[in-house]
């Protein structure tokens, strides 16, 4: 058996705690509940914390850590995860036990890799796996896209709904009367709304992946807070962030199959290879622009307001990175 490293320097909770807020949060959010595959995000957190739990135990962590994570997971997965007994709430939870066992396999086998490597690992498996039982089922893929826009659409309409109540109330028709324009900003963010679930049914894969990868992030930090005996290295710094370069051909791969006529089948598996790579392309633009800026995370913020400049600018400094590696170069050259 391996031997275990042990918490070496305490980690702050702060960071983690508004992390786990806003991934918590969010997908509640106007808009947002339309783009988050799984709606209920303790879903796939409380699961991907036990696997760890079971992985430290195996390596010398105390067993009770196992059983409390792993009673939160039963209950966990118990609860609906969408319309009680639907397909999709079926799907969510499927996908939730799925995830954490990848995560949990990927780290028995390997505890020296990286947690972004052995997270990309898991999430592969995982997709792999899911891909399969879609394919052998009845209606193939087309089943959990309809699936998933059915779910999608049942959110949209419930906030919808909240708010034409709102609407109809005295007091809004009253605040209305005196600034007429509310009105039609709230008719033509409606007709938004109604609009996003069409287009991110077939984006299903590209969104389920980049959810994961944020809760396999959150669930790996938690349990090294949580424990003294670790089971891989620390996450890194956002500046610091890169990943292998060979990850540049799955963007090149999807931007074939979105471009060129012959691929017209593909198109779909095209724009989901588009936006996973382009958003962690994105993350490696973001990393590099902070350490650009020595670390002034304010003036990032600040420009990720204006996405029309902020995603032009870190997608090329993200993907110039893959040739220049400027922050190597300059760590390689300093004495």
């Amino acid at each position: 058996m391996a031997t275990a490293a042990t918490t070496s320097k305490k980690e702050s909770w702060w960071p983690l705690l508004w992390g786990l807020a806003a991934f918590l949060a969010g997908p509640h959010l106007p808009y947002l509940e339309a783009m988050a595959p799984i709606q209920e995000s303790l879903l796939l957190l409380v699961p991907i914390v036990a696997a760890c739990a079971i992985v430290g135990w195996r390596l010398g962590a105390r067993a009770a850590l196992v059983v409390i994570w792993l009673t939160l997971s039963l209950w966990i997965l118990l609860q609906p995860a969408g319309s009680p007994g639907s397909q999709y709430d079926v799907m969510a939870r499927g996908w939730a036990l799925l995830l954490a066992a990848s995560f949990g396999l990927v780290s028995l086998w390997s505890e020296a890799m990286p947690f972004f490597t052995r997270a990309l690992f898991a999430v592969g498996l995982a997709l792999g796996i899911g891909f399969i039982v879609a394919l052998s089922s009845p209606s193939g893929i087309a089943r959990f896209e309809h699936a998933t826009d059915e779910e999608f659409a049942r959110r949209v309409s419930s906030s919808i709904q909240l708010v034409e109540d709102r609407r109809s109330t005295t007091e809004w028709q009253d605040f209305a009367t005196r600034f007429p324009t509310i009105d039609a900003g709230y008719d033509e963010a409606e007709v938004l709304m109604r609009e996003i679930p069409a287009h991110t049914a077939s984006l299903l894969p590209a969104l389920l992946a980049l959810e994961s990868l944020i809760a396999l992030g959150l669930g790996w930090a938690v349990y090294r807070r949580l424990s003294p005996i670790q089971i891989g290295p620390a996450l890194g710094r956002v500046m610091d962030f890169r990943f292998n370069d060979q990850l540049i051909w799955g963007l090149a791969v999807g931007a074939t199959l979105c471009l060129l006529p012959q691929f017209e089948e593909g198109r779909n598996a095209g724009y989901n290879l588009l936006l996973f790579f382009g958003i962690l392309y994105l993350l490696r633009g973001t990393g590099v622009l902070a350490w650009m800026l020595k670390g002034r995370w304010l003036v990032v913020f600040l420009l990720s307001l204006y996405p029309p400049v902020y995603v032009p600018v870190t997608l090329a400094l993200g993907l110039g990175d893959t040739w220049l590696d400027l922050r190597k170069r300059v760590k390689t050259s300093s004495p």
